[in-house]
């Protein structure tokens, strides 16, 4: 960091080539406070925007500015930092490719999106055959590399897998007592082969590549963009039925098809990926990032999307502030946190943005303040997880069609989950399932951050998307929703992080501050 005495010559102030003396000090911070004060009073809006953008300006380059030079990355680097093309590649990029736009195509019929008690009590009673020759295919292609997986294991994380292990086999000891056991065995079963899939894919395929994880991350990178285009492409051809200027109005399609799961969620995964490998410095920022972003954010903005959107900001949040800890980069942190403080309090107070208040809540204050119906569903629902708390009525087994209806009746809107992962998990398996998911959770954050502080950048990236996972959780569903793509995203980077890692070379690896070099694209 430079030397702040370096500035200052004699009884002069040297900034840039530029010697003032004293008095002109004075006189120009004099004259900078008064009109600071007078901007404060009768333009604070503008006035606050002007010194926190030179304040932020500021502090940036006296930051960053006396950091090192990157220098270029050599045209062999870069080859060598692109996964290699060999025959298990191709046929598990094109299984994974087919594999997922079977899940989103429907979406790109934009039949309208309508839920009813007895649509969703015919879905629980017979399930989808199309997800289930999913699932039942994702597990066996998993399964094939297992017999890699089990071999290049390592035992740093043998609890982690016996802690999943243990709560599924939980869930599995729930069929005993379950209310609805055709749902418990198909919803265990299918969470089971997605389990295998993911550690066969994560350990067994992406760990034995020298460049598996990127690989990795460029496949979860390209489902985001299809989520996206599937989308954006067809929105032209119905400019007539929407119209996404009103608040009130989103894109509501999707027949049998969520696109909170299959859109969203996947977008902001893509994105999350995007800004933490350029966080973490194992990737640049390049120029075509920017037409990449406008595609993925576009859905978002079309579909209105606001809690994966909230719990992605605050995950990232998180992620950078455990994530560099440097003396500079603490300093950048606070004044950031002082410039967004008194922002907030500068612009709300002005109503500088009073219309995006319609937007935020889609037009409707009072159904936005009671998180769309969320808060009065779990009031409803608190009876009956203290009917059967420790144990609950089995995995997945409270969303009979008995129960669909009836809640449907209570809260006045049809409910096929309790919208919160913990309750969801309450209701289904009880004090004892919640408390085995929760450590499971706690521990595997312990064991991605012990890994990232030693050096490895993808622990990081690990710690992002468990704690999105979990944050998500709060206002969703997503724990005993076997095909949810934040779960399987979080099984298989774990399952990658248990790979024993191989003789890689050193563009793998991120440079120490000292080096004259920095790596592309690659988080080893």
């Amino acid at each position: 960091m430079t030397d702040l005495r370096s500035y200052y010559v004699g009884y002069v102030f040297d900034l840039l080539g530029l010697r003032m003396p004293r008095a002109a000090q004075v006189s120009l911070f004099a004259a900078l406070a008064f009109l600071g004060g007078v901007g404060a009073v009768y333009a604070p809006v503008p006035t606050f925007t002007a010194v926190a953008a030179t304040f932020a300006l500021a502090l940036w380059w006296f930051i960053r500015g006396q950091g090192r030079p990157g220098s270029p990355v050599s045209k062999s680097v870069k080859q060598k930092s692109k996964p290699r093309s060999t025959l298990a590649t191709k046929f598990v990029s094109v299984y994974l490719l087919l594999w997922w736009l079977a899940l989103i195509a429907p979406i790109a019929t934009y039949a309208p999106r309508v839920t009813t008690s007895v649509d969703v009590s015919s879905a629980v009673a017979q399930g989808s055959l199309q997800r289930q020759v999913l699932v039942l295919s994702f597990g066996l292609v998993g399964a094939l590399f297992l017999p890699t997986a089990m071999k290049r294991f390592d035992l740093a994380f043998r609890w982690v897998v016996a802690l999943w292990t243990l709560y599924l086999c939980w869930a599995f000891a729930s069929l005993s007592w379950s209310i609805y056991p055709p749902l418990t065995i198909r919803s265990v079963g299918a969470l089971a082969l997605v389990s295998v899939g993911a550690f066969g894919l994560g350990a067994g395929f992406y760990g034995s590549l020298p460049n598996g994880r990127d690989l990795f991350l460029q496949h979860v990178f390209m489902a985001g963009v299809l989520s996206a285009l599937v989308v954006l492409i067809p929105l032209p051809l119905h400019w007539d039925q929407y119209d996404l200027l009103d608040p009130s109005q989103r894109l509501a399609i999707g027949q049998n098809v969520s696109m909170t799961t299959y859109v969203v969620r996947p977008v902001m995964c893509a994105l999350l990926a995007l800004a933490a490998t350029q966080m973490l410095g194992v990737r640049r920022w390049r120029k075509r990032d920017w037409l990449w972003v406008t595609v993925l954010v576009l859905p978002l903005l079309a579909l209105k999307a606001r809690g994966p959107i909230l719990w992605g900001i605050l995950a990232l949040a998180v992620f950078y502030l455990f994530s560099k800890t440097q003396l500079r980069d603490r300093l950048w942190q606070a004044g950031l946190l002082l410039v967004i403080g008194i922002g907030t309090y500068v612009y709300s107070s002005a109503g500088t943005f009073s219309w995006l208040a319609p937007y935020l809540t889609r037009g409707n204050v009072e159904n936005t303040e009671s998180l769309t119906g969320r808060i009065p569903l779990w009031e409803v629902l608190q009876p009956y997880i203290a009917e059967h708390p420790w144990r609950g009525v089995g995995f997945a087994a409270f969303w009979s069609p008995e129960h669909v209806y009836l809640i449907e009746q209570l809260v006045g809107w049809t409910a096929p989950s309790a919208h919160n992962g913990y309750l969801e998990e309450l209701l289904n398996t009880g004090v004892m399932g919640l408390a085995l998911l929760l450590t499971f959770f706690f521990h595997t954050l312990v064991v991605v951050v012990r890994k990232a502080r030693r050096g490895d950048p993808f622990g990081w990236l690990a710690f992002l998307f468990v704690l999105y996972y979990l944050l998500l959780n709060v206002t969703n569903t997503l724990i005993q929703q076997y095909l949810e793509v934040p779960l399987i995203i979080v099984l298989a980077m774990l399952s990658l992080m248990s790979s024993k890692p191989m003789t890689y070379s050193s563009t793998l690896r991120r440079e120490a501050p000292g080096a004259a070099q920095e790596p592309e694209g690659s988080t080893r």
